[in-house]
């Protein structure tokens, strides 16, 4: 099933959120803040500069490795 926008999506209770949920929560809390961080600005300019002049290339470059985190750690069944 395809999702259509909705602000509070990470409040929903179905199995692929909750399984996001529980895949971030292995992950240490370094990451989970650059992920959250990366997700709410939207940008690897705007977080490497809030991160005290980071290049956007290593913020994209820790960004995909923490994705691949994520989704080794899903448990989706």
């Amino acid at each position: 099933k395809d999702y259509e926008y909705d602000d509070d999506i990470m409040n929903m209770e179905d199995e692929r959120s909750l399984a996001i949920k529980k895949a971030m929560t292995k992950l240490p809390e370094a990451d989970r803040i650059i992920w959250c961080l990366y997700m709410e600005l939207a940008s690897s300019r705007k977080l490497g500069k809030l991160l005290g002049g980071i290049s956007h290339s290593a913020i994209l470059k820790e960004v995909s490795r923490i994705k691949r985190e994520i989704i080794k750690n899903l448990d989706l069944k």
